[in-house]
């Protein structure tokens, strides 16, 4: 019989492929013969079915771990190490024993039990300080033991490498380990190193960290962190740390997918606006760039507790109180810049927009409050925002941005500064942890992104592949060389083991014309863009077999990685290599006076890691230090792209792990759910391929994975033959009569020094013999001590029998004739039982029918007199109703009457007004009112030639005060006017606040406004049409009786002259009555103005505008006939009224005439220079309209 047919018996268990859980443990229902093309087996759900083999049988299922090795603490030690047996035995240490830890090798398994475990207080570090890795229970204790024990005794320095996807429990893994190293490296009561190391945790957390769809603390860059230990009389104190981070994920500052957060900061800031009223701050979902996700809250997690704790662990490392106040400021600042609305801008003079350019109002409250939070220029901000420059040959242009363009600006501008904030942030800590004394080793705690595939994969998804394809080569040369060297430690024979090496993907991305090459090319270009890179990428490196082109499409690309095949799409890579942002916005934040945004923005871009290993000595001579070169800036042209940047941070990073002993803890998450313990088959499957622990289970069966003490197979298998053959005093040669006697082949095991080695499948079968052999003498033994037990319990049932049939058949009589008076008494109570029964059902069956009919009776006679009722009542209210209708149309019907008799009333009255208007116009009138004039003025003539011979001198003083009173009582009147006009200016500036403050506090509805903005903003632009309209009539006007009043003037000299030469009366009535009709326009005008100025000083706020229906109002004249009352009641002077002019003095009367001119004159002007300042001074923005159309939107 063959091992084969030996291990795949009757009654074996086997691993079957499932659908859903990967693997079924099934049973064998038949054996296996050499040959056969199929097994018969019953799945664990009890389904048989048959699995068909090959003739030679190489294709046989996976056979199932003895019972003994299930649930071992270490997946190397199983005897079948494939993947069946591995992911059983971590799902009965994690579900069935609720252990989330376990060895696989050198590498430490731990899985999220998404629960709190009592595993990591101070008396778990006591217990696992000073054993050796394998001693106690798997724990990150045990390894981070190891690693300090080896500290301590090599003084060398290592390394632990943590990796696993998001929400697989990094991050806690790497802060139990550094919390261990704080323990271990000082004393148990924490001193000051010891606490800082600890509370960079929660700084890092909460600028680096982010809620995501996987994990609701996920970390979004690389975070490598050296501990500092000081050898001190033999033991390793801790004496500092420093930290380097790799490539955090800038995006999320302004894009956050559905369920998703920003980073911690943020939310944590606004739970804590209270303590920053400066900062203006309102709640997180008011924000743009922190309400994408729609899931602000993490349960069980207090953002204002975790502000006060990140706060202080920011005042435990240095941070002043001004920095803290500083950095807060940047932060509440770029949440303000994400709030600056860009808006469409319209073509001038028309309501075509231009899409080639946009704007942003001067008045934008978060603009205003970013310029004043970063201490920078708000109107500098709003201009380099919306324009762009380009350097051309010999000049700049400048270009108007799109909109966009513009977001695009102000995204790339906020990513930029939360970027350089958090690498001023990683500088001070570092600076505090690190106090500047000589290192002597470190041990390096390395927290980095685990392989991340998703349906859309771009340019960070690159990146973390490719660092994870690096970590994974240096993983595999790193487990190849520690299982060779245990083969060369125990002394036997071994052969090349064969490995996956992933340089050819590696190769493919990082050599020349490979991915980063062309991509760094293409962003050199021009014009380059996505799609042509993508075209190069399909041209140039399809000669990779690990990559592979689209079917369909170029805008995609796939690679070959070791754990998957990843589509990446194209769309955004240049971009984000580029990750460009405009000069000019960057200038304006470095002319920032804020010191610290002038300090964050001056940073530069280095390698922290190279710069700090530049600086260290190490031991052993692993590393070799070249001489430090100084570091050019480079220009815009030869910027650094992000991806050569990532790829000269992991190279740095890899010789760095190289030149350390590492050690490496894969995380895995067990659900997408986080539920306690809650174990998903497909999905913890794939991690363990993507981490590297099934190529380490993969090497190991390569080789021997099998390994046993001699002591330990001894005891076990020495049953596997006679006792001449075994020999207690030299058990190795005991163990290899055992082996020799079973394992035919001698390259199944190896005998080493100290352990016996076999191959995969060796020790099962020892097992499988073993339990054959037990089984067999345990039978024999079995089947005799039956048989004496078996006949003496029948002797003692026999007798034990007998009697219990005697009484059984006594008991049985005995309970005949007693149930027989009980039946007979049973009939009699019966009998009157039903009798009493009946009687009672009849009384209660009465009683409720009497209560029923009571009951509806009364029902009915209530629901008759509510219907009488309620008709009764209808009646009264129609009557009413029918009176109220009738009432209201006749009262509508009489108020119409009443409104179109008005209007004839009104009609006729003006028809008759403008007739006896032209009457009063024509000349038999003019000369009907003036007939006998001529005389009049002859007979008064020698009356006033005697008076002004009497009176001539005071009759000049007169005439010179009263022109000194009307100035005075002009002057009066203007000072009036002003001063009303200076008190209504102040109300509105009042009112202006009053407004602003309005607005602020319904920014709220600014969405809702929206829509009726638009169309606010169309009657706005035709009010605007209508109001040009009125101010160019108004021109024309005022030219016209500028044109009026230098006629008049000059008919006047002309008039002065004809005097001088005839004295006419006719022609000095006409030229008294021209004067008169030019003062009476310049008056009509400025009543005009005035009225113009009053509606400006009481409603400069107002939208609707002084039109005909309004005016009516106010003015009980009919529009258009403001000069009528003007020519019917002629306002003259008291002096022109009551006192006669002679034929000499009519010189004099022209002049005062052209004096009053002249002041109606300088009124009008001055009220329209009056008019002109108000109107542009009030002249109506968008803050304005806004409550307007609010107001105007709430109206009926």
């Amino acid at each position: 019989m063959s091992s084969e047919e030996m291990l795949y018996a009757q009654g074996a268990k086997i691993w079957v492929p499932h659908a859903e859980l990967v693997w079924e443990s099934a049973t064998l229902e038949e054996s296996y013969r050499k040959g056969a093309g199929f097994l018969k087996i019953c799945t664990e759900s009890g389904r048989l079915k048959e699995v068909k083999l090959k003739a030679d049988g190489s294709d046989l299922p996976p056979l199932r771990n003895p019972a003994i090795l299930v649930g071992q603490n270490d997946l190397t030690t199983l005897s079948y190490l494939h993947e069946p047996g591995v992911l059983h035995n971590l799902r009965v240490r994690f579900c069935e024993r609720q252990i989330i830890y376990t060895y696989c090798g050198i590498i430490l398994v731990a899985i999220n039990p998404y629960a709190e475990m009592p595993l990591y207080g101070p008396s778990i570090i006591r217990a696992y300080r000073g054993h050796a890795m394998g001693d106690l229970e798997p724990h990150i204790f045990a390894l981070a033991e190891e690693a300090y024990t080896k500290l301590e005794r090599e003084n060398c320095n290592l390394s632990i490498i943590v990796s696993g996807e998001s929400g697989a429990g990094k991050t806690v893994s790497a802060k139990y380990a550094m919390r261990y190293f704080a323990a271990v490296g000082g004393s148990e009561s924490e001193t000051q190193v010891e606490r800082k190391v600890l509370a960079s945790s929660p700084i890092m957390e909460a600028f680096g960290n982010a809620k995501t769809t996987r994990n609701d603390n996920s970390s979004r860059f690389g975070k490598f962190t050296k501990l500092l230990f000081r050898n001190q009389m033999g033991v390793m104190f801790l004496q500092g740390a420093t930290m380097h981070t790799y490539l955090l994920e800038k995006s999320r500052v302004v894009y956050q997918a559905q369920g998703e957060r920003n980073y911690h900061i943020f939310y944590q800031l606004c739970a804590a606006r209270s303590k920053y009223p400066e900062l203006v701050l309102d709640h997180q979902d008011k924000f743009q760039f922190l309400n994408m996700g729609g899931a602000p809250e993490i349960e069980r997690v207090s953002d204002a507790e975790q502000f006060n704790e990140t706060v202080q662990a920011m005042t435990v490392l240095g941070f002043s109180i001004q920095q803290i106040a500083d950095i807060v400021k940047i932060l509440a600042g770029i949440l303000h810049l994400g709030n600056i609305q860009v808006s469409k801008k319209f073509n001038e003079g028309s309501e075509e927009e231009d899409t080639d350019s946009c704007d942003i109002f001067h008045n934008d409250i978060h603009l205003q409050i970013t310029g004043d939070l970063l201490r920078v220029s708000a109107e500098d901000l709003r201009r380099w925002l919306l324009m762009r420059k380009i350097e051309s040959v010999n000049e700049y242009v400048l270009i108007p941005n799109s909109i966009e363009a513009a977001q695009a600006a102000r995204d790339a501008l906020a990513k930029h500064i939360y970027a350089k904030l958090f690498q001023y942030i990683v500088g001070v800590l570092n600076k505090s942890l690190n106090n500047g004394s000589k290192q002597c080793s470190f041990i390096g705690v390395l927290d980095i992104y685990g392989f991340e595939t998703f349906e859309v994969n771009s340019f960070e998804q690159f990146c973390i592949n490719y660092a994870n394809e690096k970590l994974q080569q240096q993983f595999n040369q790193h487990v190849f060389k520690l299982e060779q060297e245990e083969y060369l430690k125990e002394g036997i024979t071994w052969t090349m083991i064969d490995f996956y090496d992933n340089q050819p993907c590696i190769d493919l991305i990082e050599s020349r014309l490979g991915v980063l090459d062309l991509l760094d090319e293409e962003c050199r270009m021009p014009k380059g863009s996505d799609e042509s890179w993508a075209g190069k990428l399909i041209g140039k490196c399809s000669k990779f077999p690990h990559f592979e082109k689209p079917r369909f499409g170029s805008t995609s690309f796939f690679i070959k990685h070791f754990s998957d095949t990843v589509e990446y799409d194209v769309n955004g890579f240049l971009e984000k290599n580029r990750d460009t942002v405009s000069k000019e916005l960057t200038q304006v934040l470095s002319e920032s006076n804020m010191s610290l945004v002038k300090q964050v923005m001056t940073l530069e871009e280095i390698d922290t890691l190279s710069v700090d290993s530049a600086k260290s000595s190490t031991l052993g001579g692993r590393v070799v230090i070249s001489a430090g070169r100084k570091q050019v800036v480079p220009s815009k042209q030869h910027r650094k792209t992000v991806g050569s940047q990532f790829q000269e941070s992991l190279a740095s990073l890899i010789s760095t792990l190289h030149a350390t002993t590492p050690h490496y803890v894969r995380c895995i998450k067990p659900n997408d759910d986080k539920v306690a313990f809650k174990w998903e088959t497909a999905k913890i499957i794939q991690q363990l391929r993507a981490c590297g622990v099934l190529e380490t289970v993969r090497i190991s069966a390569a080789g021997f994975p099998s390994r046993w003490l001699y002591p330990d197979f001894y005891m076990r298998y020495q049953l596997l033959v006679y006792r001449s053959k075994l020999d207690k005093n030299d058990m190795k040669l005991s163990c290899r009569n055992i082996v020799i006697k079973w394992i035919q082949d001698e390259d199944k095991y190896r005998f080493g020094n100290t352990q016996i080695f076999f191959r995969a499948g060796q020790v099962a079968f020892l097992e499988q013999v073993r339990a054959n052999l037990r089984k067999k003498y345990i039978t024999i033994v079995q089947s005799v001590v039956r048989r004496f037990i078996y006949r003496r319990q029948f002797l003692r049932i026999q007798i034990v029998i007998n009697g219990i049939q005697r009484h059984a058949r006594g008991f049985l009589a005995r309970q005949r004739v007693q149930k027989m008076r009980e039946a007979r008494a049973g009939l009699i109570l019966s009998k009157y039982a039903r009798g009493w029964l009946c009687r009672r059902r009849y009384l209660r069956l009465r009683h409720s029918i009497f209560g029923i009919q009571t009951y509806a009776r009364g029902m009915l006679a209530r629901s008759k007199f509510h219907a009488m009722r309620d008709h009764y009542r209808a009646v009264q209210i129609q009557r009413f109703v029918r009176g109220a209708l009738t009432r209201r149309a006749y009262q509508k019907r009489r108020r119409n009457i009443i409104i179109c008799q008005a209007a004839i009333r009104r009609f006729l009255a003006r028809r008759k007004f403008k007739r006896m208007k032209a009457e009063a116009k024509t000349i038999s009138h003019m000369e009907n009112k003036y007939m006998g004039l001529e005389n009049k003025i002859i007979s008064m003539q020698q009356r006033i030639d005697e008076l002004n011979r009497d009176n001539s001198n005071l009759k000049h003083k007169t005439s010179e005060i009263s022109v000194l009173k009307m100035k005075l009582e002009l002057k009066k009147t203007l000072e009036a006017e002003f001063k009303n006009v200076k008190a209504a200016c102040q109300d509105k500036d009042k009112l202006i606040e009053a407004l602003n403050k309005q607005l602020e506090a319904e920014r709220d509805e600014k969405m809702q406004l929206l829509e009726e903005n638009g169309h606010a903003q169309e009657e706005w632009l035709s009010q605007k049409q209508t109001w040009r309209q009125e101010n160019e009539e108004l021109r024309r006007q005022i030219d016209e009786i500028i044109d009026m009043a230098k006629n008049a003037e000059v008919s006047q000299r002309n008039q002065e002259d004809r005097m001088l030469a005839e004295i006419d009366n006719r022609e000095l009535n006409e030229a008294y009555q021209r004067a008169i009709k030019d003062k009476e326009v310049i008056e009509n005008e400025n009543y005009m103005l005035k009225e113009e100025l009053s509606r400006l000083t009481a409603g400069s706020f107002s939208l609707h505008g002084r039109k005909a229906s309004n005016a009516s109002s106010q003015n009980e004249d009919d529009v258009g006939y403001a000069s009528g009352k003007n020519t019917l009641d002629i306002n003259r002077p008291p002096d022109l009224l009551s006192k006669n002019y002679s034929y000499n003095d009519s010189t004099s009367l022209v002049v005062k005439l052209r004096a009053i001119l002249e002041e109606e004159k300088q009124k009008h002007k001055n009220l329209q220079e009056q008019y002109i300042k108000l109107a542009s001074r009030h002249k109506p923005t968008e803050d304005s309209f806004r409550p307007a159309c609010c107001l105007a939107g709430r109206g009926p």
